[in-house]
Formats: structure tokens, C-alpha cells, sequence
């Protein structure tokens, strides 16, 4: 549940519409998630002073409304009062405020910045923007803003104790924006500036807000601005000069540090394994994530890359390359482009050719630890020039084996496979309504390969009755059919088609005809019967269907099909058919001897 910003309401993935009073008590039962909140408190945070006639009875009646809404095991009558039966971290608000106690215990400074990292990621806006709370308003949630100032404050000396001046300047600007009162705001600006040798940037924002605290508070600016202006005026040129020249070859001309992680997924299991391997990976330069798609790969990467933030002080770049879709592909000239424009490069001075943007890459990020995480590549030439140098770390992630990297960059490859069945029943088990038995879980597990994307389409799906969604699951030619919902992202068949496309033709030829005949397990001798070429050529094949992961590879140079990726095959072979036939008899239709 989102409490900070707009509210929202998920149950089993979906999004509940919650209007009117229900939204105010809603909030007042999340703020003490797991713990019973009183009557009184109740009906305060609900009608603020206006409190009606009969308080028990009103607030009876708001209870019986959210249970029907939320499910009666969600709110329990307590000797206390009401208490809404949710685990508290799952209440973002209450995270929000665990973080910042947590940082406030915390000594160590990498931990602090771990856990206010954490912590500002989950701000989204206004707290109980919308909720109709007076009370909320003016208490709760003024109490948050304070505690998220705190919070911004608390980084911002972080950052320039690490003498990173420049990184926080555009922040800071955007914070006095919004909190043009916040004197503590300001005077860190000006720190910030004078810092980065912008004294006169620095003099024009100290007499902003001395013309702005004049008219609306009618005072002038505080102790610790006057100070900090009064360190403007006395301070040294060349000095100043100097310790941004220093800054530069610090930061290698970075206008900041780069943060640029999308959000880490909002539910994630299993991968243990992968996740101690990349652990493993980190003085390595390289690391491939590979498998099929929708197997789970950036989701691995982005669990992992939040995690290990603090282990890339110097910045987190992300790029998709769209190299499997769903957009238009990213070209290797277009990426470095924007990697050099995240690192703080002036448009002017980027290059034009591959060859220079990929040098200036590596000599922005020398004497750096980041994180630069590609991904969907398409292949190893499509990111080669955007690999960095020693220091940072690449975590490249692909529907390609990309074994090119690991033969020329010594890239260490993962592979990327399916979840294990009590991952899998976990999966389903969280986004699922209701409870399930294990067997009914298991047997969903099952229809869906144990492929995230699947299990996560299938749970979407089965929200209103998951009977009815295995019984079409249970159709095998029609399984991907149920395996869509939404947009392009949500339909299995259209993330197959996306791996299927890259193939050679004669390679696209032989996935249909294998997934058609071949069943089992199968070697090269096989398939070559069933191509009619020979053994030598169809291993080629199925290296080439291997590398695109449309075929598992089974352990001496024997093969076998995902589940889901021969229902695809036998599917594209029926439509291949079924588009020659009706071709055959448009032609018949168009001759004239066919209206005879």
C-alpha cells in the first residue's frame, strides 16, 4: 500500500479503487499496520473535529465498508479497537519511517547511505495526497515532510563530506523549488556552489532568498546563511579555482552521480544461486545474465544492482537496448551518447564516431567504481564499445549466450534458468487471491514452465477465478493464448516472437520442424534425419537456437525443448500451414478457371 503520494491499493496484483471516508480510514489503520488502533483515534483521523452523532456506530459502519472491500480476514475487531492485518513494511510509510530510525542508529556512513538511498527511493509525493484527512494533513503528514527533509538533508552532507559538490547542486535546486522556506536547504546550496567554484551562482541564490524570506516572513536570512554568505564574500579565487580542478579529475568531468536504477521489482523470489554468483562477479569487468525471455533477467539484475548500491560510490548508469524489443533498437552510437551525457559530457564535446565516444567512455570512468548495467543486447558487438575499463562494472544482460564476451573480454556468463518448483509455488502463492492448496499452486507451477513472465501473467489472469485459467492452460495448443494480458510486455507469444525474429531463415526453418517431430531429448544426428542435412550442419543449427535460448541445451551436445518454446514452435508451424493453404486458395479464387 502507497501512503506517500497519491494512495494506493493493491490485493493480488490489482489495483483497488477506494473512495469517500474509506480512504482516510484506511490510512489511519496503516499507519499502525499489525497493531489495534482505537476508536477514538479512528474516528478523529476519519472526521477530524466534525465528528458525528453516534462516533461507535459511524465507525462500525466504515469498518463493515472496508471489509467488504478488502476481505474480512484484513481487518480484525481487537480489545484495542481495529487492526489491519498486514505485514507493516509492506505500508511504505512505515518502511519510510523504519529507514530514517535506522539511519539515525546507524554509525557506519556506507550503511547510512544504503538506508537513506532505500529510503528516498520510496517517496512518490504529497503524503496522503487525496486520503480527505484533516487530521492526516496537518498532523501525519506534515510529520513525514519533516522527516523526509531530514532525510535529503542528512544525503546532501554525505555527499559533500565525500566532496562530491557538483552532485548535489541540481537536487538542492529542486528541493529550494519546493521548500523555498527551508533555510537549511539554501545555506547547503550555497555550500554546494561556492564549493564548485560557482561563487557567483552562489551570491545571486543568497540574494533570491533574502528577497523572498523579506516578502513573505518579513525577516532576513537566518545565522547560518549569513555565515555561509559571508564565507562568499571572503573567499579566495584561485583557491576556489584550484579545488574544482581538483574536483574534475576526481570526477572526471561528471556533473554528478549518476543514479539512474529503475526501481528494483516489487516482488522477487528464488535466485539465491545467482544472486551469490553475482556477488561472486564484482572485481570482475564483465558479467553476462542470459536466458529466455522473460525468464527473469533484469528483474535478477536490478534485485541484485540495489543491493550492492553502496559498492559503486561514483554512480549506477542504466540503459535498455531494446535489443530483443519492444521498441526501436537502441544503436551502439545512440547508447554512448547518453552514457556520456548522464556522465555530465556537454553535448559539444561528444564525439562523432563509435571509436572516440567508446575512448571517452573509459576515460570518464577511470578511477571510478560504477555500475553500468545493459540491458537486452542483442549481441556482443552491440555492446563491446560500451564495456568500461578497470574499475567499474558491467552487468550486461541478453537473450544471447553472448559467448563472444567471455572468448574476447573474459566475460563471466551466467546462465539465467527456470524457477524451481517452491520458487515458483512462492511466486504464485504472493500474487495469487485467496489461499490455494499446494496442489492446485504445483499444477499452475507446471502449465507455466516455471517461467516468472508466465507465472506473473497467469496470476494477472486467475484474480477472478484460477479454475478456469488452468483449464485453458491445460490446452496446450492453445496455452500461450492464455499467456497475454495487457500490453506487448505481458504476452509470452509476443516475447517469444521477439527471440524468433533474430534467426537466419533456414535457422527459423528448423525450429518449427523440431519443435513439430522432436519430443525428447535429441542430438545433432536427429536433427539432421528431420532437416535433411548433414550432422555437421545441423549442429550449427542448434548451437545457433541454443545461443537464443529457443533450445536447452541437455549436456553433451544433446538438446531438449522449453515446454512453452515448442507450443510457440508447433504454433508458428499450424499458422505457416494455415497461411499457405488460405494462399493457395486466394490464387485458385483469382483464376479464372476457378468460375468456370
Amino acid at each position: 500500500m502507497s501512503l506517500l503520494g497519491p494512495l494506493v491499493v493493491r490485493r493480488g496484483g490489482r489495483e483497488l479503487e477506494v473512495g469517500g471516508r474509506l480512504r482516510a480510514l484506511l490510512a489511519v489503520l496503516a499507519l499502525e499496520a499489525g497493531r489495534p488502533v482505537s476508536v477514538e483515534r479512528v474516528a478523529r483521523g476519519v472526521w477530524s473535529d466534525e465528528l458525528p452523532v453516534h462516533v461507535r456506530k459511524s465507525v462500525q459502519t466504515q469498518i463493515m465498508r472496508l471489509r467488504r472491500l478488502l476481505g474480512n480476514d484484513r481487518i480484525r475487531t481487537e480489545p484495542g479497537g481495529y487492526l489491519l492485518d498486514i505485514r507493516p513494511d509492506d505500508i511504505d510509510v512505515v518502511r519510510f519511517g523504519r529507514l530514517i530510525s535506522a539511519v539515525a542508529a546507524e554509525t557506519e556512513v556506507e550503511e547510512q547511505r544504503l538506508l537513506l538511498a532505500e529510503a528516498l527511493t520510496i517517496w512518490r509525493g504529497t503524503p496522503f495526497e487525496c486520503v480527505g484527512s484533516r487530521w492526516l494533513d496537518e498532523v501525519e503528514a506534515e510529520r513525514m515532510v519533516e522527516l523526509y527533509l531530514a532525510a535529503q538533508e542528512r544525503w546532501v552532507d554525505l555527499e559533500l563530506a565525500a566532496g562530491r559538490y557538483g552532485a548535489v547542486v541540481a537536487d538542492l535546486r529542486e528541493l529550494t523549488a519546493r521548500f523555498p522556506l527551508r533555510e537549511a536547504l539554501w545555506s547547503r546550496l550555497l555550500l554546494a556552489l561556492r564549493r564548485s567554484g560557482r561563487c557567483a551562482e552562489a551570491l545571486s541564490c543568497y540574494e533570491s532568498v533574502r528577497v523572498m524570506l523579506a516578502d513573505e516572513l518579513g525577516v532576513d536570512p537566518g545565522p547560518e546563511l549569513r555565515r555561509q554568505y559571508g564565507e562568499l564574500l571572503q573567499s579566495d579565487p584561485i583557491a576556489d579555482a584550484q579545488a574544482v580542478h581538483e574536483e574534475s579529475k576526481t570526477d572526471n568531468q561528471g556533473a554528478g552521480t549518476p543514479q539512474q536504477l529503475p526501481a528494483a521489482p516489487g516482488l522477487f523470489v528464488g535466485r539465491d544461486k545467482e544472486l551469490r554468483a553475482l556477488g561472486e562477479s564484482q572485481q570482475e569487468a564483465i558479467v553476462v545474465l542470459h536466458g529466455l525471455g522473460g525468464i527473469g533477467k533484469t528483474a535478477l539484475a536490478l534485485q541484485w544492482a540495489h543491493k550492492q548500491r553502496g559498492q559503486f560510490p561514483d554512480g549506477q548508469l542504466f540503459i535498455d537496448l531494446q535489443g530483443y524489443g519492444p521498441g526501436d533498437l537502441i544503436t551502439t552510437s545512440a547508447a554512448l551518447r547518453s552514457l556520456l551525457l548522464s556522465l555530465g559530457l556537454p553535448e559539444a564535446q561528444i564525439p562523432d564516431d563509435i571509436e572516440a565516444r567508446s575512448s571517452m567512455l573509459r576515460t570518464m570512468l577511470a578511477n571510478r567504481r560504477c555500475l553500468v548495467v545493459l540491458d537486452n543486447a542483442l549481441d556482443a558487438d552491440h555492446i563491446r564499445p560500451l564495456i568500461p575499463g578497470t574499475g567499474s562494472l558491467a552487468v550486461v544482460t541478453s537473450r544471447s549466450e553472448l559467448r563472444g564476451l567471455a572468448v574476447r573480454e573474459g566475460a563471466r556468463r551466467i546462465a539465467i534458468g527456470q524457477l524451481t518448483a517452491e520458487e515458483s509455488a512462492e511466486l504464485l502463492r504472493a500474487r495469487l487471491p485467496g489461499e490455494q492448496a499446494n496442489d492446485v499452486l504445483n499444477e499452475l507451477a507446471d502449465l507455466c514452465g516455471h517461467v516468472p513472465l508466465a507465472l506473473s501473467i497467469a496470476a494477472e489472469r486467475a484474480e477472478d477465478d484460477v479454475q478456469v485459467v488452468m483449464d485453458e492452460l491445460r490446452d496446450l495448443p492453445r496455452r500461450l493464448e492464455a499467456l497475454a494480458v495487457g500490453d506487448e510486455s505481458g504476452d509470452l507469444r509476443a516475447v517469444f516472437d521477439r527471440s524468433y525474429q533474430t534467426l537466419a531463415p533456414e535457422v527459423a526453418r528448423a525450429f518449427r520442424l523440431l519443435g513439430l517431430y522432436l519430443y525428447d531429448e535429441f542430438d545433432s544426428s536427429a536433427a539432421a534425419g528431420l532437416l535433411g542435412t548433414s550432422a555437421r550442419a545441423a549442429s550449427s543449427v542448434l548451437d545457433d537456437l541454443a545461443d537464443q535460448h529457443l533450445l536447452c541445451r541437455a549436456g553433451a551436445r544433446r538438446f531438449e525443448f522449453h515446454e512453452l518454446v515448442r507450443a510457440y514452435a508447433v504454433e508458428l508451424t499450424h499458422e505457416g500451414r494455415r497461411t499457405a493453404r488460405d494462399a493457395v486458395s486466394l490464387a485458385a479464387r483469382r483464376s479464372p478457371a476457378y468460375w468456370k
